[in-house]
């Protein structure tokens, strides 16, 4: 694993809500629509959003619009949480 999916996994780690917005965003989502998903305030869900979205593990689909953006996973926001999930299954065993 490299050592920068070693920081993202630590940053996911300290929030759940993190870990659970990558979940749903598996399926593309307007932030009103992950805020009702997890049960968030609207303001909560678009901060997480704008967090992953600085750190790349998600995408917005439609960056021209200012209102409506959708947003999903990356590639790499997929294999980080793979990873942490990996390392939960490690740990649960013990």
């Amino acid at each position: 694993m490299r050592k920068a999916d070693w920081a993202l996994i630590g940053y996911i780690k300290r929030s759940k809500n993190r870990y659970r917005a990558l979940e749903f965003l598996e399926t593309p989502l307007i932030p009103s629509e992950l805020g009702k998903k997890m049960e968030i305030s609207l303001t909560h869900a678009s901060k997480i959003i704008r967090e992953l979205n600085e750190k790349k593990l998600i995408s917005c689909l439609n960056e021209d619009l200012k209102v409506g953006r959708i947003y999903q996973i990356t590639k790499q926001g997929k294999r980080i949480k793979k990873n942490l999930l990996n390392l939960t299954k490690i740990s649960d065993k013990r």
